[in-house]
């Protein structure tokens, strides 16, 4: 199928034979060429594998618009084939590729048609699959309630078949939701949980995944020293792993236990490692998350007016993604950073934009703003 001339090299410092991933980096710039050619001259089958194949090597450097062209072409492939089954597997993949760069809208899209075809198909596996995504994706929009329903179904799914990996994922993913609740027992309950299983299972990406949200819980309750070790073991685990979209992520988790520790120059340098990583890779909710937290470090040592800057901009880029939550929490830091009456403005958007919010930690944010001068 392929070139000879592409053929990937099996020696020396650059490749190593026995990484899939070394070998997917390296083989990149031949899939789109490869997949056009599939989709032309067929066989149809190559075209659609291929793109599942290229999004499941998790390459750092593949780029959003190149996976688009990919998938797009992939799709028509295995709708050609009448292939229900590969176009919801596809359909899923195209899903997740949307949600890295917080175009949610999409992603909710592409997980609920794969939904409606694994359930006319009967396939019960790939429902729990779509459901277990489509819940990451409410949680994304932060629409707790719909996340928390998809991802008990999910579980219970994932149990009755036996696959523990997945109901362990299930699990830390309900982690996620009952802590951005603030329910914070019942989260850490959930994580641990998952987190001796993925231990077990040897699940590493599984475990950071774990160990980071055990991070958040650890540095809500004051635990500084616990919060680091997590966040600390994470973030190594996505370093061992090469996964740059990993570690951008798990970095926001470590800046923030560095903050919180009073360990201003590693938050920093956290933090702007997390947004060069994130803009690498095109996510700009993620990134702006980022500048966000290095607003509070400056706000943390009297920099006012470079803060107000950075909020600045990441409410902005919030604002221009729909995202109302995140928009609002640069607004907050934002008004913290600013004098006088625009300080009352910022504040006043952040408790509109929170208030359609029914959770218990949105409600304490609203009184809290309002206890910080909002007449």
């Amino acid at each position: 199928m392929m070139n000879e001339q592409a053929t990937p090299p099996t020696s020396g410092d650059d490749v190593s034979p026995h990484s899939p991933v070394d070998w997917a980096v390296w083989e990149q710039e031949h899939f789109v060429p490869v997949i056009q050619a599939a989709e032309a001259d067929g066989p149809d089958r190559f075209a659609w594998l291929l793109a599942v194949l290229l999004w499941d090597a998790k390459l750092p450097s593949l780029s959003v618009e190149d996976w688009s062209v990919i998938a797009d072409r992939g799709l028509r492939a295995v709708r050609r084939l009448g292939d229900g089954a590969g176009e919801a597997r596809l359909l899923e993949c195209v899903g997740m590729g949307h949600a890295r760069v917080n175009r949610l809208t999409e992603s909710l899209r592409c997980h609920q048609q794969a939904l409606e075809i694994r359930s006319q198909l009967g396939d019960r596996r790939g429902e729990a699959s779509s459901t277990n995504l489509l819940g990451i994706v409410h949680l994304h929009r932060r629409e707790l309630s719909a996340a928390e329903e998809h991802f008990t179904r999910a579980l219970a799914l994932f149990e009755e078949f036996g696959e523990r990996h997945r109901a362990a994922m299930t699990l830390a993913n309900l982690s996620s939701t009952r802590c951005a609740a603030g329910r914070v027992d019942e989260a850490e309950a959930d994580a641990r949980r998952a987190l001796e299983i993925h231990r077990a299972l040897g699940a590493r990406r599984s475990v950071g995944n774990a160990l980071r949200q055990l991070s958040v819980i650890h540095r809500e309750r004051g635990e500084t020293e616990a919060a680091l070790a997590c966040a600390e073991e994470a973030v190594a685990l996505a370093v061992d792993l090469r996964s740059e979209t990993l570690e951008g992520y798990w970095l926001l988790a470590l800046g923030k236990a560095q903050r919180a520790a009073g360990r201003v120059e590693e938050a920093l340098a956290s933090f702007h490692r997390a947004a060069d990583l994130h803009a690498r890779s095109g996510n700009r909710s993620r990134e702006a998350m980022a500048w966000q937290a290095v607003a509070q470090v400056l706000l943390d040592g009297g920099r006012r007016s470079e803060a107000a800057d950075l909020a600045g901009r990441a409410a902005s880029v919030h604002r221009g993604l729909d995202d109302p939550w995140h928009e609002a929490l640069a607004l907050i830091c934002l008004a913290d950073a600013t004098p006088g009456e625009e300080a009352q403005e910022h504040r006043e958007r952040a408790v509109h934009l929170l208030s359609p919010y029914p959770d218990e930690r949105a409600a304490t944010m609203r009184r809290t703003i309002g206890g910080s001068g909002l007449q």
